[in-house]
């Protein structure tokens, strides 16, 4: 069986590929859901609380991840037949609705719909050009194809809270972040997750570890929405202290989490942007070590 009688031929097989879009639609699946499965999140909704949030609650969140069942499949076949721009918008809109319809209207993922779509399309990309699967492969063929319409072409919402944040503070959100390859996660949280793998073989650990990384050094648009630029500092000197403490190698590292979580829900702050982009990079490192793994 194969997909369109496309297939992606290697020197002594041929991958379906069907099946290998399928696998990515699982893994991209997978990474949002571990995202929001993980506990202590500061300000952030997980399987025991809603954070800081009082419209959205974890099992919110697993019925919008089941709403966006094979788009990432279609991303990434959008990728490998190297479709034009509005291809990719068009699918985005169509499942962002299907989100939107599943959550009664709340807005769950369209961070995860633009940002890992993009990373699953980029990933299509490496797949018809015999490209390696690695991460800076699918950041560099993001940069490449659709750089350009993402800077100057899409059509940037002015009421949303980013461009809002954007005019008011200069701060760059979510368009920038993908159209020049996630460089914040090649070159920071991607390697932070997999030393802390290394360290102590736990993906929780390594994940939270993570999160803290990014924000400590991310602009979040969506703290500074609910906070202004002052509650950026705060929440970024509390991550940094916490890591340059030991972060999760600290034997009291939950009772500290647990005590940042509160000021963050005393203070309605939710570091969204960095949950996302922990979204994305839990994506790349499933890709480099579960996709085909003889690919």
């Amino acid at each position: 069986m194969y997909y369109n009688s496309n297939t992606i031929t290697q020197p002594e097989y041929t991958v379906d590929l069907d099946y290998i879009t399928n696998q990515v639609d699982q893994l991209a699946l997978s990474a949002l859901q571990d995202e929001v499965s993980l506990e202590l999140k500061p300000g952030l909704v997980c399987p025991s609380n809603q954070g800081s949030h009082t419209d959205m609650d974890y099992p919110l969140f697993l019925k919008s991840i089941r709403s966006m069942q094979g788009y990432y499949a279609q991303l990434c076949e959008h990728g490998f037949a190297q479709n034009p721009f509005h291809h990719l918008q068009q699918t985005g809109i169509h499942y962002e609705q299907r989100m939107l319809k599943a959550t009664g209207d709340i807005n769950t993922h369209k961070g995860a719909i633009f940002n890992l779509g993009f990373a699953c399309a980029g990933l299509g990309q490496c797949l018809k050009k015999n490209l390696p699967i690695r991460t800076e492969h699918i950041c560099q063929q993001i940069i490449e194809n659709w750089q350009s319409d993402l800077l100057h072409n899409l059509t940037r919402n002015p009421l949303s809270h980013g461009q809002q944040m954007r005019k008011k503070y200069g701060i760059t959100g979510a368009i920038e972040q993908v159209a020049h390859g996630f460089e914040i996660i090649q070159n920071q949280a991607l390697p932070c997750y997999k030393s802390t793998m290394l360290a102590t073989g736990d993906s929780v650990s390594a994940s939270m570890q993570t999160l803290l990384l990014l924000i400590s050094q991310l602009s979040d648009t969506n703290i500074v929405w609910r906070g202004g630029m002052s509650a950026l500092f705060i929440v970024q000197e509390m991550a940094k202290k916490f890591l340059d403490d030991g972060g999760v190698l600290q034997h009291d590292w939950k009772t500290k989490l647990n005590h940042m979580n509160q000021y963050f829900t005393a203070h309605h702050l939710s570091p969204g942007g960095s949950a996302d982009l922990l979204g994305i990079t839990l994506f790349f490192y499933k890709v480099e070590h579960e996709l085909c793994r003889d690919l």
